[in-house]
């Protein structure tokens, strides 16, 4: 990779003195070599990337690193992140084409550029779009369609109706479309209530491992655009998480209950159904989420409230077992002052 498609990527210029070298990966700072690229996030890193071989370091502007051939940057994490995509193999994993032993409709409509590996299944009337790469053992069900340069990894359910955007990950073990935890009871019997909407996903989506969405009821299960899930993720039906949302692992989101944009949710979080999460809201990890909450709103805790409501009650349980020893000694102090007092009266 040339330093200079790197520098135009982050919109920069080629450093002062620099030649446009060649760059051979983006590296640890341990692991890097005279021709590798490292990149500079914080302080407490710096040792480490002095110390390194690394020619080429990304950095916050107006630093400079040993000597290194510096990309100065407003953000290097971000930056990171960008020229990382550019050293990603995105060569199909089984190979171009379709392998042998997928099984595919003879109404489906996938394009020449497209990938299928081995042992999948696309049933009838799928589209997959250019350059997407679907791995081995997937199924997508009748009907679903899927737009361009998608990554569904082996062993991926999609299931029938499902409406997949451009750029999309779906990660191994992930199910898309399933029912939905949908029952009427009688007496004592359950009686199943068959879902009929589907699940959307957005461009850029990225759909974590093992992570499953229920389809709707009647409408849709929306995954907005650029919205991040994290692995063993539980969505429930005609629930709607708005565009560039992210939620860490082990969340479950009960049924309709709609994210705004940019909503981001610590791991291991529940929420209730049918309530509304605001715009820019950071709900933390762990948190029990039983209420609607508005735009730029910060909770956590078991029920959650308030952010630092709930830090100053965690600070104050620190001190919970001095507190009791004060209040014991306090109570003796008290219990002398009654004797004393009534002693005196005698």
């Amino acid at each position: 990779m040339r330093l200079s498609t790197i520098a135009r990527l982050l919109g920069i210029s080629l450093p002062g003195g620099a030649t446009d070298a060649e760059i051979d990966a983006l590296r640890s700072p341990e692991q890097a070599g005279e021709r590798d690229m490292v990149f500079l996030a914080g302080p407490k890193f710096s040792a480490a990337v002095e110390a390194s071989r690394a020619g080429f370091v990304i950095v916050k502007h107006g630093q400079r690193c040993g000597g290194k051939i510096c990309l100065e940057v407003d953000d290097p994490y971000v930056a990171y992140a960008r020229v990382a995509q550019l050293f990603e193999d995105r060569s199909p994993v089984f190979g171009n084409g379709i392998a042998p032993t997928a099984f595919i409709d003879p109404s489906a409509a996938i394009a020449a550029t497209a990938s299928v590996g081995p042992g999948s299944v696309i049933g009838a009337r799928v589209t997959i779009g250019e350059n997407c790469r679907v791995g081995a053992r997937c199924v997508i069900e009748k009907g679903c369609t899927m737009g361009a340069d998608c990554r569904i990894d082996s062993g991926a359910v999609i299931r029938h109706g499902t409406a997949i955007g451009n750029r999309v990950v779906i990660q191994s073990g992930a199910i898309v479309g399933s029912d939905g935890f949908g029952n009427a009871r009688e007496k004592d019997v359950f009686i199943r209530i068959p879902a009929f909407g589907n699940v959307v996903v957005g461009d850029d989506a990225e759909i974590g491992a093992n992570t499953t969405i229920d389809r709707g009821n009647f409408a849709s299960t929306i995954i907005g655009k650029g919205v991040k899930l994290d692995n063993l993720i539980h969505v429930a039906h005609n629930v709607t998480i708005d565009e560039h949302s992210a939620m860490a692992a082990q969340t479950g989101i009960s049924g309709s209950t709609r994210f705004g944009k940019r909503v981001i949710v610590g791991g291991q979080a529940g929420f209730v159904g049918h309530i509304d999460i605001g715009d820019d809201a950071f709900i933390g990890a762990k948190a029990g989420v039983s209420k609607s909450i508005g735009p730029g709103a910060k909770i956590t805790g078991y029920p959650a409230r308030d952010l630092m409501t709930m830090r100053r009650i965690e600070a104050a349980e620190q001190q919970l077992p001095q507190l009791i020893k004060d209040i014991k000694a306090l109570k003796k102090q008290v219990d002398a002052l009654r004797h004393d007092l009534s002693s005196q009266r005698q």
